[in-house]
């Protein structure tokens, strides 16, 4: 049983789903800003919602989509600007310290072989782990002799 949709349901570009429960989608578009959402819900509630926002059914006009393209940099800007707002006072100094350190290209990144042989190093000093184990940089053959030969 699927849903059945009026002539003026089509023309608004709503689609016949199979099944008959399934949720309707359609694009909608905000009329003051032209921002288009291809897919939305459109049963009842979720339209009064949208309604209620002041979005709309269908597609924006070619006017809206060039409007909301020519505010592109505008909201760019904006954003910049909200993301400078940030670092500032006592939580953007927190901030500012961890960007710093992620950009910091002098602080080489430990590899995870560095941190193993650093945590089996103080292991060993610590007495948990013998001396005589297996390092990480042994590889899976296990230690090598003297000679330099596997074991």
């Amino acid at each position: 049983m699927g849903l059945k949709l009026s002539r003026a349901d089509r023309a608004a570009g709503l689609k016949e789903l199979p099944g008959g429960d399934e949720q309707p989608f359609m694009p909608w578009h905000n009329p003051e800003t032209g921002q288009e959402f291809p897919s939305l819900p459109s049963d009842t509630p979720n339209a009064m919602n949208y309604m209620i926002r002041g979005f709309r059914m269908g597609p924006a006009t070619a006017e809206l989509k060039a409007k909301w393209e020519a505010g592109k940099a505008e909201r760019a800007a904006a954003y910049d600007k909200r993301m400078k707002a940030r670092f500032k006072g006592p939580r953007g100094a927190k901030l500012r310290k961890m960007e710093q350190g992620a950009k910091n290209e002098n602080t080489p990144a430990a590899s995870v072989s560095e941190v193993a042989a650093e945590v089996i190093r103080q292991l060993q000093e610590l007495g948990v782990v013998p001396a005589t184990a297996a390092t990480a940089d042994d590889g899976p053959e296990g230690a090598a002799d003297d000679a330099g030969q596997p074991a």
